[in-house]
């Protein structure tokens, strides 16, 4: 590995575990930025996507949640992706003060397409890896993501943020 001495040096700041995730996250998102650029999405706004094919109608909430968006950011990926006529906002026929968010014929007929980029860059990114430990390294990021979501947020007990 290039440079692989720089691990191992307490003094370099680019042997910090939080830098080495934010380089590696960086190289990925361009992965699938550069796939989706053709069909003016960016990564966060086609996870939106995702999860409304999972289940379609989600109120924001929930997608904020599952996607760890704050209301703010959720509210401007919607409204980019209502523009550009991925999804519509309906009244939660539940709540009238509430609205989900829904799919439009375009996203829905998308879905195979856009799916297959998807692994294709996750392909991309992992080809670095041999075979047996792509898994595994998959496996290390959902640990370190599944730990800090067991970390009660400060000053809220039994909060999982």
């Amino acid at each position: 590995m290039k440079n692989s001495h720089v691990l191992d040096d307490a003094d370099d700041p680019r042997s910090c575990v939080c830098f080495l995730l934010s380089r590696a996250a960086q190289t990925a998102q361009k992965h699938l930025r550069i796939a989706l650029e053709p069909y003016g999405l960016t990564p966060a706004q086609y996870l939106i996507i995702e999860c409304l094919w999972l289940s379609d109608r989600m109120s924001p909430k929930v997608i904020g949640e599952l996607l760890r968006f704050d209301s703010a950011t959720l509210t401007g990926l919607v409204d980019r992706l209502e523009r550009a006529g991925f999804v519509f906002r309906q009244p939660d026929p539940d709540d009238r003060r509430a609205i989900r968010i829904c799919l439009t014929d375009k996203s829905l007929g998308m879905k195979a397409e856009l799916r297959a980029l998807r692994l294709h860059a996750n392909e991309e990114i992992l080809k670095v890896f041999p075979r047996h430990q792509q898994g595994v390294f998959k496996q290390a990021l959902m640990s370190l993501i599944a730990a800090e979501d067991a970390v009660p947020v400060a000053g809220q007990p039994n909060s999982k943020r």
